[in-house]
Formats: structure tokens, sequence, C-alpha cells
């Protein structure tokens, strides 16, 4: 099974909910892995924010987990543009995840950003998150904020999927504090929506993933035939 973790907007928490997934599958004894396609920031040489939590909270080495690295601390079309020694190779991308798929059970791979966020520009061509969310993913878990404005990103976050006829996903409402705005956020958008919201702690840990958090991913999955064009 192929995850794909995105979110509304860059410092949502996708990394630390991600790892935090890592880590109750691997309680439940699913081999997992996960995949970071595009990292940019290089904080010292050789060391990148997002390769290193999988390292130290994961035990997973850079070569498993990542296979684009830019210095700058930038989307990764203007990487690709800062850094034109690096060729964007969408085959290269597969052969990768396809490699990983052999190995494990599960792979949860983390986008860049938003899911709005470019991934690399030519003269004839946009290929978007959501071009990269269609050609790897069978279904998404979308980290979004709790706190106020969360019922605007997440509703346009949603609007913007189903445009672009992406897989079903399942949506985590991240850094949830249980306040009166943040369960109304939720009530709010579980109406709005028409599908229930996962809520994750602030310093969430592996535990307070359901236990039946397979079988939801497998749930989704199962409604995404009529949402995908792939």
């Amino acid at each position: 099974m192929r995850i794909f973790i995105t979110s509304t907007n860059t410092d949502v928490g996708k990394t630390y909910v991600i790892t935090r997934l890592w880590q109750r599958l691997n309680q439940m004894g699913v081999s997992a892995v996960i995949f970071k396609p595009f990292q940019t920031e290089e904080l010292s040489e050789g060391v990148y924010p997002d390769l290193e939590a999988y390292r130290t909270l994961c035990h997973l080495d850079y070569k498993t987990t990542s296979l684009y690295t830019f210095k700058a601390p930038v989307s990764p079309h203007l990487a690709f543009k800062q850094e034109p020694h690096q060729r964007f190779d969408m085959d290269k991308v597969m052969a990768k995840l396809t490699s990983l798929e052999a190995q494990y059970d599960i792979v949860l791979i983390e986008g860049a950003g938003g899911v709005a966020v470019p991934i690399h520009v030519s003269e004839e061509h946009f290929f978007m998150t959501t071009d990269l969310i269609n050609a790897t993913a069978d279904v998404i878990l979308s980290v979004v904020p709790a706190k106020l404005g969360a019922i605007s990103d997440t509703i346009v976050h949603q609007s913007f999927l189903k445009t672009q006829q992406c897989p079903s996903n399942i949506i985590v409402m991240n850094r949830y504090q249980d306040t009166s705005i943040e369960r109304d956020n939720r009530t709010t958008l579980e109406s709005y929506l028409q599908q229930p919201i996962l809520t994750f702690p602030e310093h969430g840990e592996a535990e307070d993933f359901p236990g039946h958090i397979l079988e939801l991913f497998k749930e989704a999955m199962s409604h995404e035939t009529s949402n995908t064009c792939r």
C-alpha cells in the first residue's frame, strides 16, 4: 500500500505525524518505510531535517528514505532551477518506489509543503504535488491544522484534491488540544465534508493513532474508484 502524506501548508506537522504513524505500524507488526522523494533545506553538510527525523526516530537511513536532496529551503521547483545539474526524472522516482514496495508492505510517501506545491516547472508544463500523488498514491493522509482558520484551510485543501481527481483521503487534525474552537472546527468540517476527521494531539505519540488505522486506510481506498483518474 502506498500512502501519501500531504497537508494544507508547510509547518503543519507532516513529518511529526508520519514518524509516529511509522512507529504505530511498526508496533502492529507491519513492515513500513518512509520515502521523501524531494527534500529541500540542507541544515549542515549532508544533513536534512525530515530525513534526519526518519533516521533518529525510525532508524531509517538516508539511502532508503531519500532521492532528490537540495541545499536551499525552497519549493522543489525552485530548487531544481537553482541546481540545474539535478534533472527531474519521474521514472527515477517510480523506480525507487517500486524497489521499496518490493521490500515493505507499506510505503509512506511524504510530500513537500502543501498539496498545491509545484515539484518541477518546464516551459510546457507544471508538475504539481497532485500529479505526484496521482502517480504514486493508493490513498492520502491529509494533515490539517486544528486552530482558528482550520475550516477554510481544510475545505480549500479538499476541494483542490477533488478537482485534481486525486485518491480518497483520511484527514488528521494535528496538534489538537480539544479547545472549544477546535471541537467546533472538527464538527463543522465533518458535517460540511461528510467524512470523519481523526485528531492527533499536541506532542502526540504513536499510540494516539487508533488500532484500526489500517482498516481506515483500506476503507478510504475502497471509495477511490470514482474519485481518481489513475
